[in-house]
């Protein structure tokens, strides 16, 4: 036995966590009591004599009493998108779960199914697909696993796996199997199924086709799926260097959106079509907009989106210091460089511009710093 999961057993052991399971609702205050089934239709709890039920599509997050320490590691480590981390924690979880150490709390029923899911969402994230395939498998078949909430999770997840391994047949397999899924969840999925056919031929850069799909989406009545829809006709246009359209669209976003991550997805395009053409002055403003006012915050999967702003409104600075002419105004815009490319560092210091945006914030420091007057 690790001495990390010796270590895990002593802080159990003092922890002593209250018995009380949480689920906390995509809208409406969380709920605590005594979880009595989760599937992918309700999650059911008894809170003091009576029992409340959420639909599973409502429910944002569930927490057991019993989880293992590092269990809880791991859903910090992936809510931070440290997938390693996270797969190293769900490791040190189940051999806790699996000891026969006294004073070990054992989990009930609900984590292996739980364990199952994320370890094959992290698998899926480090590119270890067919370990991940094989966990979704589970999900969608094991007896042991019928019902469970991660179903709908499962099927869209294989097929994204498959769509990342270039493999054709077995998307369409899975289609199929969707096609005989529960009723519940056969619409939602088939749905789904349809993104990542989009998602596919936007890989192979058949951007028309993509966009046609991509079309169909942004008009479905799940706004999740909508959005996802609405990004990929982004996607595409901006992948056909239609320029005209890409603006005319992205703008229509910007004006008719409501959801913070597709307004900083569609407002970025506008700001990459400034930053294309050397309208510094125009993308700086545009990129000031996703970088504050659409910022949609941790946890809204459009990281990635939010971080290159960043940078690029820090080379857009750039590009101003180095068109500047007047000495005090060449200071000034340094120091605006020095301060983006070092708030970059601070928001993602594991991003993929850190090096380069540390070396920048000192360079730009520098020449914000005015020499001393010689006497």
């Amino acid at each position: 036995m690790t001495s990390l999961t010796i270590a895990l057993f002593a802080a159990a052991a003092l922890q002593a966590p209250a018995k009380v399971d949480r689920v906390t609702p995509k809208t409406g205050a969380a709920l605590e009591g005594e979880i009595q089934k989760e599937t992918y239709k309700e999650i059911v709890l008894k809170v003091g004599a009576s029992t409340q039920t959420v639909p599973a599509a409502n429910v944002q997050k569930v927490e057991y009493w019993d989880a293992p320490p590092a269990f809880r590691g791991a859903m910090a480590s992936i809510e931070a998108e440290k997938w390693t981390e996270a797969l190293s924690a769900l490791a040190s979880a189940e051999e806790y779960a699996n000891s026969k150490e006294k004073g070990v709390v054992k989990p009930r029923p609900w984590f292996p199914v739980h364990l199952t899911y994320y370890r094959g969402l992290c698998q899926l994230q480090v590119g270890q697909s067919d370990k991940a395939l094989q966990a979704f498998e589970k999900l969608r078949s094991d007896p042991a696993f019928k019902e469970n909430r991660f179903l709908a999770e499962a099927y869209e997840m294989t097929l994204e796996a498959y769509r990342e391994k270039n493999d054709t047949a077995k998307m369409e397999e899975t289609e199929k199997e969707i096609d005989k899924a529960p009723a519940e969840l056969r619409q939602t999925l088939q749905i789904k199924a349809r993104r990542q056919r989009a998602e596919a031929l936007y890989d192979k850069n058949k951007y028309d086709e993509a966009k046609r799909l991509f079309e169909s989406l942004a008009t479905s009545g799940d706004a999740e799926m909508a959005a996802a829809g609405t990004t990929g006709v982004l996607r595409c246009l901006a992948g056909l260097k239609d320029a005209s359209g890409l603006e005319a669209f992205a703008k229509k976003v910007v004006a008719t959106a409501s959801q913070p991550a597709l307004l900083l997805i569609a407002n970025n395009q506008l700001a990459d079509l400034a930053y294309d053409k050397k309208q510094w002055d125009a993308a700086r403003d545009l990129y000031v907009l996703s970088v504050v006012r659409y910022n949609p915050g941790r946890g809204a999967g459009v990281e990635r989106e939010h971080e290159r702003a960043l940078y690029r409104l820090g080379a857009c600075y750039e590009a101003l210091h180095e068109a500047a002419k007047d000495a005090k105004l060449k200071e000034a815009v340094a120091a605006m460089a020095s301060s983006t490319f070092r708030e970059l560092t601070i928001e993602y210091p594991s991003g993929r511009f850190r090096e380069e945006a540390a070396a920048k914030a000192v360079k730009y420091e520098a020449k914000a710093t005015p020499a001393p007057e010689k006497k």
